[in-house]
């Protein structure tokens, strides 16, 4: 079954120094800049980044998604 890689970037309007990404596999987060750890550490799902994401008036887009037959 293959594997899908996402790489979303994390940003604001509110704070425009603010860009920050993170790396998802199946639609979970397992890297992470340094200020979103909380993510990684917590292996938050794709719909709770979203979700959180929103609420804080972020934005939040894919860079890049790639299919991986490697697990």
């Amino acid at each position: 079954m293959p594997l899908i890689e996402t790489l979303a970037q994390v940003s604001s309007t509110k704070a425009p120094k603010f860009t920050a990404g993170i790396v998802l596999w199946d639609d979970v987060v397992i890297e992470a800049a340094p200020i979103l750890g909380y993510m990684k550490k917590q292996k938050w799902s794709r719909t709770r980044v979203r979700d959180y994401c929103r609420k804080k008036g972020w934005q939040i887009s894919v860079v890049h998604e790639l299919c991986r037959s490697d697990r």
